[in-house]
C-alpha cells in the first residue's frame, strides 16, 4: 500500500508504507520519516489538498470544500448545496456547499423544468 503525501518541496509523491520508519508530530501535522531521511507530510492547505486530490476527480467548490465529483449526485441551486445521496429535495442528508463562483462546476447535476426545479442525478 502507498500513501499520497507531500515531500519537503511540497510536491505530491507516492510513498510505500513499508518505507515509512516512523510518524512524529510537528507543527504542520504528522511527519512521516523514511530510513533514507526523507520526510513527508499530509496536505495542510486547501491548495495542497487540490494538488493531491485534483487529479482524481476532486474539485474545489467553496473556500473550504473539496468535493469528489464522482460521488456528487445532485445540486440544489436554491441552497447552493451539492448532495451525495437522493435527499436534495427535502434538504437533508450529506451535502457540501458551493460558492457562487463555482456553480458552473455543478450545473450538470441539475435540470430546470417550468417554474419549479427538478433535481437531476448524475450518470456516475
Amino acid at each position: 500500500m502507498q500513501l499520497l503525501l507531500l515531500n519537503k518541496n511540497g510536491e505530491k509523491e507516492w510513498v510505500p508504507m513499508d518505507k515509512i520508519c516512523f510518524v512524529s508530530h510537528s507543527s504542520k501535522g504528522p511527519k512521516f520519516m523514511t530510513k533514507s531521511g526523507a520526510s513527508y507530510q499530509y496536505p495542510q492547505t486547501m491548495e495542497q489538498v487540490m494538488l493531491v486530490f485534483g487529479p482524481f476527480g476532486y474539485e474545489r467548490l467553496d473556500r473550504n470544500v473539496v468535493v469528489n465529483m464522482a460521488a456528487a449526485v445532485s445540486y440544489n441551486p436554491v441552497e447552493r448545496n451539492v448532495y451525495f445521496d437522493d435527499t436534495a429535495e427535502n434538504g437533508s442528508g450529506l451535502y457540501a456547499t458551493v460558492s457562487g463562483a463555482n456553480v458552473d462546476k455543478v450545473k450538470h447535476l441539475i435540470i430546470r423544468e417550468n417554474e419549479g426545479v427538478t433535481y437531476a442525478t448524475s450518470a456516475a
